[in-house]
């Protein structure tokens, strides 16, 4: 009994650190290609697609975010073994997963809104919104700034969900939102991880 009680107060101390330490898993560069590809696809979506039912537009827009995830996702898992980091790895696996609800209520609120016809246009503030609660959630992990990126996330699905009433909501709309809001991600990981790790120590 005391075995266990030790190995879990140890367990509760990692967690503790692994909170106290900024997440390095994420980098600028990376959210600034998921920007460029919301960009590009919301150009594609309402140029050249033209989807007409919101059926092709949701099939679109989760293949772009799944594709997004995918690159985030492999980047981290690049990064993790080549640094050859136990705790990075946990790190990876516990923001991730801070995520995985905000992921699961969107499925659901895609599939109750596609079954509800007459509510498409919904769909891309409400992405924005359940995107905004899904960098919220992994906040503890992440420089405090990224408080802000959830702030306009929250903002912009809120403008769209007011603004849009098409029934085939328009590809352009999702496009700024993301691309705009993955590119203050990327600022802020860049401000906040990545340029202190550039400047050189003076007192060393």
């Amino acid at each position: 009994m005391q075995l266990e009680k030790a190995l879990a107060q140890l367990s509760e101390i990692h967690a503790q650190v692994l909170k106290t330490e900024v997440f390095r898993g994420y980098r600028a560069v990376t959210m600034l290609l998921t920007a460029a590809i919301a960009v590009v696809a919301g150009w594609y979506g309402s140029a050249v697609l033209q989807p007409s039912t919101a059926e092709e537009f949701t099939v679109f827009w989760v293949g772009v975010a799944v594709c997004c995830a995918g690159i985030c996702l492999v980047d981290m898992y690049w990064r993790s073994v080549r640094m050859g980091s136990r705790s990075l790895t946990w790190r990876t696996i516990l923001v991730v997963a801070q995520s995985l609800p905000a992921l699961l209520v969107g499925a659901v609120v895609t599939w109750v809104i596609l079954a509800r016809s007459g509510s498409e246009f919904l769909l891309p503030g409400l992405w924005s919104m359940i995107f905004a609660l899904g960098i919220w959630s992994a906040r503890p992990y992440l420089p405090q700034a990224v408080g802000l990126v959830a702030l306009f996330y929250l903002l912009a699905g809120a403008w769209l969900l007011v603004t849009t009433d098409a029934t085939v909501p328009g590809s352009w709309g999702m496009g700024l939102t993301f691309g705009i809001g993955q590119t203050a991600l990327a600022v802020v990981l860049y401000l906040n991880v990545e340029r202190p790790l550039m400047i050189p120590n003076e007192d060393a």
